[in-house]
């Protein structure tokens, strides 16, 4: 049973990966493109404005917006590397808040698309955690793709975390209204308890959402894969 589950959460992970590469690939296609544009507009410019006595500030926006595109197409090569790097080991110490706003970014795309809106409360000064980052941020995913598929546009998917009594707790709350899709979620419902368990959190259901209560640590890496 527990093995079956096992192979569930690793097919569902795998599947999470695809989704999120596939959404950042798409991202950064934009920002090229934007980038190829300006640089074609400069070109453009060079060759027919020369005489133009606007022409420097039509080049100096084009320079500015190949270098905003440039900076952000890096931060988010930044966050998809740091996600990528949660994998490398099963327990490290980590910021919950810096882990799920760093999943959030590399969501932003399909969101946008649905209409739906990511909304952020998090405590400040929040400790860090010794756990395992990648499956926790697996969990919150989870339930992010759940309420993607279940939200009409402008619904809006709030979360917040809190730390009290030596640990954090994730609230994954909801405004909006809910429709049916028939689209299967990525995560089957009986895993999510499952990776909870792993973590040595749990999971309460709340009005108009989930909260996740997890130690501050998670004693051995043993503990990461009962």
């Amino acid at each position: 049973m527990v093995a079956d589950k096992e192979q569930i959460m690793i097919e569902s992970q795998l599947k999470v990966v695809g989704k999120i590469l596939s959404a950042f690939s798409h991202e950064l296609n934009n920002h090229l493109a934007v980038i190829k544009e300006s640089a074609g507009l400069i070109e453009d410019i060079l060759n027919f404005n020369k005489s133009f006595k606007g022409a420097g500030k039509e080049n100096l926006k084009a320079f500015e917006s190949i270098e905003n595109h440039i900076t952000n197409t890096s931060w988010l090569c930044e966050q998809l590397g740091n996600f990528g790097h949660k994998m490398d080991e099963p327990l490290a110490s980590f910021d919950v808040n810096e882990s799920i706003n760093e999943l959030l970014v590399l969501l932003g795309r399909i969101a946008k698309q649905k209409g739906i809106i990511f909304e952020k409360d998090f405590q400040d000064n929040v400790p860090l955690i010794y756990s395992n980052p990648s499956k926790l941020q697996f969990l919150i995913f989870c339930f992010i793709d759940k309420n993607l598929n279940r939200f009409e546009r402008n619904g809006t998917i709030i979360f917040k975390t809190s730390y009290s009594h030596s640990s954090i707790t994730i609230k994954i709350l909801t405004r909006g209204e809910v429709t049916e899709t028939g689209v299967r979620d990525i995560c089957p419902d009986e895993i999510h308890e499952y990776v909870a368990r792993r973590l040595r959190g749990n999971i309460v259901r709340e009005d108009g959402g989930i909260a996740i209560t997890l130690p501050l640590s998670i004693s051995s890496e043993a503990d990461a894969h009962d």
